[in-house]
Protein backbone atom coordinates (compact mmCIF):
# COMPACT_ATOMS: atom_id res chain seq x y z
CA UNK A 1 0.00 0.00 0.00
CA UNK A 2 1.42 3.84 -0.74
CA UNK A 3 2.22 5.61 2.18
CA UNK A 4 1.87 9.23 1.67
CA UNK A 5 4.47 11.11 3.59
CA UNK A 6 3.94 13.99 5.70
CA UNK A 7 5.66 16.32 8.01
CA UNK A 8 4.30 18.78 10.55
CA UNK A 9 5.34 22.45 11.06
CA UNK A 10 5.52 23.54 14.58
CA UNK A 11 5.76 21.24 17.64
CA UNK A 12 2.28 22.40 20.19
CA UNK A 13 -0.38 20.97 21.50
CA UNK A 14 -2.45 20.67 18.27
CA UNK A 15 0.68 19.17 16.87
CA UNK A 16 0.77 16.58 19.58
CA UNK A 17 -2.79 15.42 18.61
CA UNK A 18 -2.31 15.03 14.77
CA UNK A 19 0.99 13.47 15.31
CA UNK A 20 -0.86 10.92 17.79
CA UNK A 21 -3.40 10.80 14.89
CA UNK A 22 -1.06 10.33 11.51
CA UNK A 23 0.77 7.24 13.76
CA UNK A 24 -2.39 5.60 13.75
CA UNK A 25 -3.65 5.77 10.21
CA UNK A 26 -1.53 3.16 7.83
CA UNK A 27 -1.72 5.12 4.98
CA UNK A 28 0.50 7.68 6.04
CA UNK A 29 3.96 8.10 7.49
CA UNK A 30 4.52 11.19 10.01
CA UNK A 31 7.77 11.41 8.27
CA UNK A 32 9.33 14.99 9.55
CA UNK A 33 8.58 17.40 12.04
CA UNK A 34 9.73 20.72 12.47
CA UNK A 35 10.72 23.69 15.22
CA UNK A 36 12.37 26.24 15.57
CA UNK A 37 14.92 24.97 17.28
CA UNK A 38 16.41 21.85 16.84
CA UNK A 39 16.13 20.09 20.38
CA UNK A 40 12.54 20.71 20.71
CA UNK A 41 11.93 19.15 17.44
CA UNK A 42 14.24 16.14 17.90
CA UNK A 43 12.07 16.11 21.47
CA UNK A 44 8.62 15.84 19.68
CA UNK A 45 9.72 13.38 17.25
CA UNK A 46 11.22 10.84 19.72
CA UNK A 47 8.15 10.72 21.54
CA UNK A 48 6.01 9.95 18.38
CA UNK A 49 8.78 8.01 15.97
CA UNK A 50 9.00 10.76 13.75
CA UNK A 51 12.63 9.63 11.64
CA UNK A 52 13.52 13.12 10.69
CA UNK A 53 13.42 16.35 13.07
CA UNK A 54 14.42 19.75 12.07
CA UNK A 55 15.50 23.17 13.69
CA UNK A 56 14.04 25.06 11.20
CA UNK A 57 10.70 25.49 9.25
CA UNK A 58 12.85 26.12 5.70
CA UNK A 59 14.34 22.67 6.18
CA UNK A 60 11.32 21.05 6.40
CA UNK A 61 9.87 22.42 3.64
CA UNK A 62 12.49 21.71 1.32
CA UNK A 63 12.37 18.10 2.26
CA UNK A 64 12.14 16.81 -1.09
CA UNK A 65 10.23 13.58 0.20
CA UNK A 66 7.60 15.16 2.15
CA UNK A 67 3.72 15.32 0.34
CA UNK A 68 1.93 16.81 2.51
CA UNK A 69 2.64 19.12 5.02
CA UNK A 70 0.34 19.77 8.32
CA UNK A 71 0.79 23.72 9.51
CA UNK A 72 0.06 24.16 13.58
CA UNK A 73 1.88 27.27 13.94
CA UNK A 74 0.01 30.36 16.40
CA UNK A 75 -2.78 32.26 14.16
CA UNK A 76 -0.11 35.22 13.19
CA UNK A 77 1.92 32.75 11.44
CA UNK A 78 -0.50 30.83 8.94
CA UNK A 79 0.32 32.93 6.23
CA UNK A 80 4.00 33.20 6.24
CA UNK A 81 3.92 29.17 6.72
CA UNK A 82 1.98 28.25 4.27
CA UNK A 83 3.64 30.26 1.43
CA UNK A 84 6.75 28.91 2.72
CA UNK A 85 5.14 24.99 1.68
CA UNK A 86 3.90 26.14 -1.21
CA UNK A 87 7.06 27.98 -2.36
CA UNK A 88 9.12 24.71 -2.15
CA UNK A 89 6.35 22.70 -3.95
CA UNK A 90 4.59 21.17 -0.86
CA UNK A 91 0.89 20.76 -0.44
CA UNK A 92 -0.98 22.00 2.73
CA UNK A 93 -3.31 21.45 5.26
CA UNK A 94 -3.05 24.85 7.33
CA UNK A 95 -4.91 24.71 10.72
CA UNK A 96 -7.90 27.22 11.59
CA UNK A 97 -8.04 30.43 11.53
CA UNK A 98 -6.46 29.63 8.05
CA UNK A 99 -5.23 33.05 8.01
CA UNK A 100 -5.42 36.49 10.18
CA UNK A 101 -8.23 37.96 7.88
CA UNK A 102 -9.30 37.41 4.26
CA UNK A 103 -6.73 38.88 2.33
CA UNK A 104 -3.73 36.80 3.65
CA UNK A 105 -6.12 33.79 2.29
CA UNK A 106 -6.35 35.19 -1.15
CA UNK A 107 -2.72 35.90 -1.13
CA UNK A 108 -2.13 32.57 -0.03
CA UNK A 109 -4.84 30.83 -2.49
CA UNK A 110 -3.25 32.64 -5.10
CA UNK A 111 0.40 31.26 -4.64
CA UNK A 112 -1.65 27.48 -4.20
CA UNK A 113 -2.74 28.31 -7.97
CA UNK A 114 0.07 29.52 -9.72
CA UNK A 115 1.96 26.55 -8.28
CA UNK A 116 -0.89 23.75 -8.79
CA UNK A 117 -1.03 22.26 -5.28
CA UNK A 118 -3.56 21.89 -2.42
CA UNK A 119 -4.11 23.84 0.08
CA UNK A 120 -6.90 23.65 2.65
CA UNK A 121 -8.51 24.92 6.24
CA UNK A 122 -8.24 22.23 8.60
CA UNK A 123 -11.24 23.21 10.17
CA UNK A 124 -11.79 19.70 11.21
CA UNK A 125 -15.60 20.26 11.73
CA UNK A 126 -16.23 20.72 7.95
CA UNK A 127 -14.77 17.26 7.33
CA UNK A 128 -16.55 14.98 9.97
CA UNK A 129 -19.02 11.88 9.28
CA UNK A 130 -21.77 13.77 11.69
CA UNK A 131 -21.56 17.18 9.54
CA UNK A 132 -22.42 15.25 6.63
CA UNK A 133 -25.33 13.72 8.65
CA UNK A 134 -26.48 17.22 9.91
CA UNK A 135 -26.74 18.55 6.43
CA UNK A 136 -29.02 15.76 5.32
CA UNK A 137 -31.33 15.45 8.35
CA UNK A 138 -31.87 18.89 8.00
CA UNK A 139 -31.85 18.99 3.77
CA UNK A 140 -34.82 15.74 4.66
CA UNK A 141 -36.96 17.71 7.18
CA UNK A 142 -36.46 15.73 9.69
CA UNK A 143 -37.52 18.92 12.39
CA UNK A 144 -39.29 20.75 9.51
CA UNK A 145 -37.79 24.02 8.47
CA UNK A 146 -35.11 25.46 10.73
CA UNK A 147 -35.76 29.11 11.88
CA UNK A 148 -33.78 29.19 14.85
CA UNK A 149 -29.98 28.38 16.06
CA UNK A 150 -28.51 29.01 18.97
CA UNK A 151 -25.18 27.94 19.63
CA UNK A 152 -22.07 28.56 22.20
CA UNK A 153 -18.61 27.79 23.07
CA UNK A 154 -15.58 28.25 25.43
CA UNK A 155 -11.94 28.14 25.62
CA UNK A 156 -10.57 28.35 29.09
CA UNK A 157 -7.70 27.12 28.03
CA UNK A 158 -4.39 28.42 29.95
CA UNK A 159 -2.27 28.80 26.54
CA UNK A 160 -0.78 31.88 26.43
CA UNK A 161 -1.69 32.51 22.93
CA UNK A 162 -5.11 33.17 23.23
CA UNK A 163 -4.61 36.12 25.76
CA UNK A 164 -1.90 37.17 22.98
CA UNK A 165 -3.00 40.02 20.14
CA UNK A 166 0.62 39.81 18.97
CA UNK A 167 -0.20 35.47 18.24
CA UNK A 168 -3.77 36.55 16.87
CA UNK A 169 -5.45 35.66 20.00
CA UNK A 170 -9.60 36.12 20.97
CA UNK A 171 -12.35 33.82 21.16
CA UNK A 172 -13.58 34.60 17.68
CA UNK A 173 -10.54 33.08 15.63
CA UNK A 174 -10.32 30.64 18.11
CA UNK A 175 -13.81 29.33 18.77
CA UNK A 176 -15.97 32.18 16.99
CA UNK A 177 -15.09 29.86 13.61
CA UNK A 178 -16.95 26.96 14.89
CA UNK A 179 -20.13 28.79 15.76
CA UNK A 180 -20.10 30.36 12.11
CA UNK A 181 -19.50 27.15 10.75
CA UNK A 182 -22.35 25.58 12.29
CA UNK A 183 -24.79 28.48 11.36
CA UNK A 184 -23.90 28.07 7.73
CA UNK A 185 -24.35 24.27 7.85
CA UNK A 186 -27.76 25.10 9.33
CA UNK A 187 -28.67 28.47 7.50
CA UNK A 188 -26.51 28.27 4.67
CA UNK A 189 -24.19 31.44 3.33
CA UNK A 190 -26.34 34.18 2.83
CA UNK A 191 -26.99 36.71 5.67
CA UNK A 192 -29.37 39.46 5.62
CA UNK A 193 -27.83 41.39 8.95
CA UNK A 194 -25.20 40.97 12.14
CA UNK A 195 -25.46 42.30 15.40
CA UNK A 196 -22.86 41.52 17.85
CA UNK A 197 -21.99 42.43 21.46
CA UNK A 198 -18.35 41.94 22.98
CA UNK A 199 -16.30 42.43 26.05
CA UNK A 200 -12.94 43.18 25.33
CA UNK A 201 -9.61 42.57 27.64
CA UNK A 202 -6.72 44.97 28.60
CA UNK A 203 -4.85 43.69 25.72
CA UNK A 204 -7.52 44.35 23.28
CA UNK A 205 -8.74 40.94 22.44
CA UNK A 206 -12.52 39.87 22.48
CA UNK A 207 -13.12 37.70 25.88
CA UNK A 208 -16.62 37.25 25.13
CA UNK A 209 -18.87 37.94 22.55
CA UNK A 210 -22.79 37.21 21.46
CA UNK A 211 -23.20 37.35 17.42
CA UNK A 212 -27.01 37.36 15.99
CA UNK A 213 -26.93 36.82 12.47
CA UNK A 214 -30.56 37.39 10.48
CA UNK A 215 -30.56 35.17 7.69
CA UNK A 216 -33.39 34.82 4.47
CA UNK A 217 -36.60 33.89 5.67
CA UNK A 218 -37.15 34.74 9.43
CA UNK A 219 -34.09 32.80 10.44
CA UNK A 220 -32.05 33.69 13.35
CA UNK A 221 -28.65 32.21 14.76
CA UNK A 222 -27.48 33.32 17.95
CA UNK A 223 -23.88 32.56 18.94
CA UNK A 224 -22.14 32.87 22.10
CA UNK A 225 -18.48 32.37 22.83
CA UNK A 226 -16.38 32.88 26.05
CA UNK A 227 -13.11 32.71 27.09
CA UNK A 228 -14.24 33.84 30.57
CA UNK A 229 -17.08 30.64 31.31
CA UNK A 230 -17.74 26.90 30.65
CA UNK A 231 -19.86 26.55 27.55
CA UNK A 232 -21.88 22.90 27.15
CA UNK A 233 -20.23 23.24 23.52
CA UNK A 234 -23.58 22.34 22.34
CA UNK A 235 -26.21 22.96 19.55
CA UNK A 236 -29.60 23.26 19.09
CA UNK A 237 -31.79 23.74 16.16
CA UNK A 238 -35.71 24.42 16.13
CA UNK A 239 -37.66 23.85 13.22
CA UNK A 240 -40.97 23.82 12.37
CA UNK A 241 -41.81 20.10 13.37
CA UNK A 242 -39.46 19.34 15.77
CA UNK A 243 -35.72 19.97 16.87
CA UNK A 244 -32.48 18.61 17.09
CA UNK A 245 -29.45 19.12 19.65
CA UNK A 246 -25.58 18.47 18.70
CA UNK A 247 -23.39 17.99 21.44
CA UNK A 248 -19.97 19.06 21.53
CA UNK A 249 -20.03 21.41 18.67
CA UNK A 250 -16.17 21.54 17.56
CA UNK A 251 -16.24 17.25 17.64
CA UNK A 252 -19.58 16.32 17.27
CA UNK A 253 -20.46 13.26 19.55
CA UNK A 254 -24.31 12.80 18.86
CA UNK A 255 -26.68 14.25 17.26
CA UNK A 256 -30.52 13.56 18.83
CA UNK A 257 -33.61 14.58 16.96
CA UNK A 258 -37.11 15.62 18.15
CA UNK A 259 -40.43 15.87 17.35
CA UNK A 260 -43.65 18.35 17.59
CA UNK A 261 -44.19 16.59 20.84
CA UNK A 262 -40.21 16.74 22.30
CA UNK A 263 -40.10 13.30 21.70
CA UNK A 264 -36.75 12.24 20.64
CA UNK A 265 -37.09 9.86 17.32
CA UNK A 266 -33.42 9.27 16.56
CA UNK A 267 -30.07 9.43 18.03
CA UNK A 268 -27.15 9.47 15.29
CA UNK A 269 -23.73 8.67 17.24
CA UNK A 270 -20.23 9.22 15.59
CA UNK A 271 -18.40 6.59 14.32
CA UNK A 272 -15.32 5.25 16.10
CA UNK A 273 -12.66 7.41 15.32
CA UNK A 274 -8.51 8.16 16.22
CA UNK A 275 -8.97 11.77 17.44
CA UNK A 276 -11.27 13.40 14.67
CA UNK A 277 -8.43 14.77 12.50
CA UNK A 278 -7.89 12.04 10.44
CA UNK A 279 -10.97 12.77 8.51
CA UNK A 280 -9.17 15.88 6.73
CA UNK A 281 -6.29 14.36 6.59
CA UNK A 282 -7.87 11.55 4.22
CA UNK A 283 -9.65 14.46 2.49
CA UNK A 284 -6.57 16.14 1.70
CA UNK A 285 -4.53 12.99 0.07
CA UNK A 286 -7.95 12.20 -1.84
CA UNK A 287 -8.10 15.38 -3.50
CA UNK A 288 -3.83 15.20 -3.87
CA UNK A 289 -4.27 12.21 -6.16
CA UNK A 290 -7.02 13.50 -8.22
CA UNK A 291 -5.42 16.75 -8.98
CA UNK A 292 -7.50 19.06 -6.90
CA UNK A 293 -6.59 22.04 -5.38
CA UNK A 294 -8.97 22.60 -2.12
CA UNK A 295 -11.24 19.71 -0.56
CA UNK A 296 -14.95 19.82 -1.24
CA UNK A 297 -15.50 19.79 2.31
CA UNK A 298 -13.83 23.19 2.93
CA UNK A 299 -13.33 24.70 -0.44
CA UNK A 300 -11.17 28.28 -0.80
CA UNK A 301 -14.55 30.57 -1.23
CA UNK A 302 -16.13 29.08 2.10
CA UNK A 303 -12.77 29.75 4.06
CA UNK A 304 -12.81 33.49 2.22
CA UNK A 305 -16.66 33.78 3.33
CA UNK A 306 -16.12 32.47 7.24
CA UNK A 307 -12.83 35.22 7.17
CA UNK A 308 -14.87 38.01 5.31
CA UNK A 309 -17.46 37.65 7.96
CA UNK A 310 -14.93 37.65 11.14
CA UNK A 311 -12.94 40.63 9.27
CA UNK A 312 -16.33 42.65 9.50
CA UNK A 313 -17.13 41.51 12.82
CA UNK A 314 -13.84 43.09 13.95
CA UNK A 315 -13.96 45.93 12.34
CA UNK A 316 -17.16 46.65 13.68
CA UNK A 317 -15.40 46.23 17.39
CA UNK A 318 -12.37 48.52 16.43
CA UNK A 319 -10.55 45.59 16.49
CA UNK A 320 -7.08 44.61 14.76
CA UNK A 321 -4.28 42.81 15.60
CA UNK A 322 -0.52 44.11 14.91
CA UNK A 323 0.53 41.87 12.24
CA UNK A 324 -2.58 43.87 10.23
CA UNK A 325 -1.15 47.23 11.18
Amino acid sequence: MHQWKIGILGTGGIAEKMAYTLSRMPEVLLLAAAARDEERARAFAQRFGVPRAYGSYLALAQDPDIDLIYIATPNNYHREHALLCLNNGKHVLCEKPFTMNEAEALEVFAKAAERRLLVTEALWTRYMPLSAQLCRLLKDGAIGEPFLLQASMSALSPLPRLKDPNLGGGALLDIGVYLLTIDALVFGSEVESISTSVIRSAEGIDLQSCLSLLHPGQKLAVLSSTMLAVSDRRAYVYGSKGFLTIDNLNNPEQIEVFDQNRCSTGVYRRPEQISGMEYEVRSCLNAIEYGQMECPEMPHAETLRILRRMDSIRADWGMRYPCEQ
